[in-house]
């Protein structure tokens, strides 16, 4: 199916009908007809009436996209939406596919999705870009960053998401569902660059996970992992479950990886046994460190990602962009989430087609197999 025009637009909406309103706004911008629209509304917006909303507002184009924890801006100065919509014209090809009952192999799952979109994008010319909207209740997206990898190879870059545990969704031709992962592959005309970042700062030197379970980090250093993790984090009072849950949303494990990165692990909470409950698997002998980070750390840390995504344009203005934001951070951020979604504009630049959400769960990745994150920010810029 081929996809472009005045090549792409974006739009939101806020109050009834906000994802229509946001959908015929995106299909607004394009000279020609949309044939891809990615739908990213809030998760109070009820994700059947989105989809109905979405396939009226543009008539004959591909839908795609997921419910967030709140939809990243469509415009300069950022407004509070409901729902950002970006729609797509001729400008290379693009395949949709989807897998249901993804709690029950999210591997396969994953897959089964990148699969079916590579068969309907064919294998025409284009800079290659995956995007996979997932279930965040589905299970450990590792497993379908991992199940997606084994569709595509090395050599495509991958962007996106999971939608809320709590009144999730996901966009596909067939409607909104749950429990699925939806995947588009675009083949684009232009340069398309990637950016990810995140805004954590180590505070101790490497332990190693010696008991693990799943996403239960039962052991750290041979002692229950939730008083080494305390400990190494300054913490000597006892905390409620409610209090660590708090506390564990500004302190992600971290895993350390080559040139000296790390892989950020979001701790949900802790196990009766003192374990550390996890959204991604850590299994046992992995090496990790204890990280913080704060408000004033998370603002500034969004040029690293917009940067990365230009990079490729090579100074060319973008003809669009994507940003999938962790809702951790807005949650750290609070009343100051405004000015991390005016960096973003900033760093893309006004006026640029934008759209995306806060997700529970990030998927970028450049290179290497891993690709799913927790606390960061993705960027997608498409030239």
């Amino acid at each position: 199916m081929a996809v472009g025009g005045a090549i792409a637009g974006a739009g939101s909406g806020s109050g009834p009908g906000a994802a229509g309103e946001a959908v015929l706004g995106a299909v607004e911008g394009l000279d020609g007809p949309a044939r891809l629209v990615l739908l990213f509304p809030s998760e109070d917006v009820e994700p059947g009436r989105a989809a109905a909303e979405a396939v009226a507002a543009a008539p004959g184009a591909a839908v795609a996209g997921m419910t967030c924890s709140g939809s990243l801006p469509a415009a300069d100065p950022p407004d509070s939406a409901h729902c950002t919509a970006l729609a797509l014209g001729d400008a290379g090809s693009v395949g949709v596919g989807v897998a249901e009952h993804a709690s029950r192999d999210l591997r396969a799952a994953g897959r089964e999705a990148v699969a079916g979109a590579l068969r309907e994008a064919g294998d025409g010319p284009g800079e290659p870009l995956l995007l996979l909207f997932v279930d965040a209740a589905a299970g450990d997206q590792s497993d379908a960053v991992a199940g997606a990898y084994e569709a595509t190879g090395a050599a495509v870059p991958f962007a996106g998401g999971g939608a809320p545990v709590h009144h999730g969704a996901q966009f596909g031709p067939d409607g909104a569902g749950s429990d699925r992962v939806v995947a588009v592959m675009l083949r684009w005309a232009g340069p398309v660059g990637l950016g990810i970042t995140h805004s954590c700062r180590p505070r101790s030197a490497p332990a190693i996970v010696t008991q693990a379970a799943g996403r239960t980090v039962a052991e750290i250093d041979g002692r229950p992992a939730a008083d080494v993790y305390l400990e190494a984090l300054g913490v000597t009072g006892r905390l409620s479950d409610a209090d660590f849950e708090e506390f564990a949303a500004l302190h992600p494990l971290g895993q350390p990886e080559l040139r000296g990165e790390v892989r950020l692990r979001h701790v949900l909470g802790r196990t009766p046994e003192g374990g550390l409950a996890c959204a991604t698997t850590i299994p046992a002998n992995a090496a990790v460190v204890f990280t913080e980070e704060t408000p004033a750390d998370i603002v500034p840390s969004v040029s690293d990602a917009t940067r990365a995504a230009l990079a490729p344009l090579d100074g060319a203005t973008p003809r669009a962009a994507l940003a999938f934001d962790c809702a951790g951070r807005k949650w750290a951020l609070g009343d100051l989430v405004e000015r991390e979604m005016a960096a973003i504009v900033e760093g893309i630049g006004a006026g640029i087609p934008l759209a995306g959400g806060f997700t529970s769960g990030e998927i970028g990745r450049q290179r290497g197999a891993k690709g799913d994150r927790n606390h960061a920010l993705v960027v997608v810029a498409l030239g």
